[in-house]
């Protein structure tokens, strides 16, 4: 079995972005996808296509560790599938040329790919919860203290979830807005932003679970921790293979599902039950995880972050557009059609994220 996720660096796939954004203009048109697929009942048939390739837009340790799980834990393999996973510049360019099968991006950047005519459909869930962390420096206590510095929004311009994490900011109290700040792109991964952090070049950064060590460490103070039932990546097929493959996409997320269910056990929120298994496996696969051993946290595989059923419907799409201040566009709701066969194999419905308390919001 192939597993590919690079330490470091991406796959140079950056040259097909623009081919095939212009190839995806010509599709029928925004939202749309192909006719609506039907599926026999009962088990998949055999995969038609076998040899699946996943594209993510950077290698991380947690946030993607579904597909190196479900690889080495035999999963993919127990429905017939060769699952190859690699890193591109713009993974819906990437799905849509077919350089990859399916691709994780996120909720937004899809959303407006398909407005665009973009040949990709929105097959599933990825994370189904946001989690909201923010950094700043010593002695900046107030977002006045912010005024006249550098801060990190996000990793690169035009990333729609800026918008969310500025109004999640200004929700817990620290309206951007009343204060000058230059907002500086360091790059997709979080590693980047604390880079800059440590490196006091920056005042402010949102963070994840793997960052906070380095933080801590730095005396960073923890301003805002909040969770927000908000879909974060999404899972995209090329509209085409899609349809040329349903059973191959059926399988590929019900192995995907129970990766995902081994990681959260025994439920979003509470400490995994499989965390020496999970970090023996990142560990054989060329992460560094001896800051995650040490953890006593139940967030330190992110698992408070996915739904065990990759759950996405018509309601994460809408929060989506209305959180990321994008202009209205209707779900088509056939693009899930693979994910809810896979869900009902399982015995598994739909249903959406449950509230979760989170370290910030214990005390609201």
């Amino acid at each position: 079995m192939r597993t590919s996720i690079p330490r470091s660096g991406r796959a140079a796939i950056a040259a097909l972005a623009a081919l095939a954004l212009l190839a995806g203009c010509a599709a029928a048109g925004p939202g749309a996808s192909s006719d609506p697929v039907e599926l026999a009942d009962g088990e998949p048939g055999a995969a038609e296509d076998t040899e699946i390739t996943v594209a993510i837009p950077f290698p991380d340790i947690t946030m993607y560790s579904m597909y190196v799980l479900a690889n080495d834990l035999g999963y993919y393999e127990e429905e017939g599938l060769d699952v190859e996973v690699i890193t591109a510049d713009n993974v819906t360019a990437a799905v849509a040329s077919g350089s990859a099968d399916i691709g994780v991006e996120s909720t937004g950047t899809v959303i407006e790919a398909i407005r665009g005519g973009v040949g990709v459909d929105l097959v599933g869930g990825h994370y189904c919860r946001q989690n909201f962390d923010f950094a700043a420096q010593q002695g900046v206590t107030k977002v006045d203290d912010l005024d006249g510095t550098s801060i990190v929004l996000a990793g690169t311009p035009g990333d729609p979830a800026e918008f969310q994490r500025k109004r999640v900011l200004k929700e817990e109290g620290w309206d951007l807005d009343t204060v000058q700040t230059e907002v500086v792109y360091p790059g997709p991964g979080s590693e980047s932003w604390t880079e800059f952090f440590v490196n006091d070049k920056i005042s402010m950064q949102p963070f994840y679970a793997d960052d906070r060590p380095a933080l801590e460490e730095h005396g960073a103070n923890i301003i805002v921790e909040s969770l927000r039932n908000w879909a974060n990546d999404v899972q995209v097929a090329g509209t085409g293979w899609a349809a040329e493959n349903p059973n191959s996409l059926v399988r590929f997320l019900r192995a995907t599902i129970k990766a995902t269910d081994y990681m959260t056990a025994p439920a979003p929120g509470e400490f995994p039950e499989n965390v020496d298994s999970v970090l023996d496996i990142y560990e054989a696969n060329d992460f560094d995880v001896a800051d995650l051993r040490d953890s006593e946290s139940p967030w330190v595989l992110d698992g408070h972050l996915a739904c065990p059923n990759l759950s996405f419907d018509t309601e994460a799409w809408d929060t989506t557009i209305e959180t990321q201040n994008l202009q209205p566009l209707e779900f088509d709701e056939s693009q899930l059609v693979y994910l809810l066969k896979a869900q009902e194999l399982l015995g598994l419905t739909n249903e959406g994220p449950a509230d979760l308390v989170y370290p910030g919001d214990a005390s609201k």
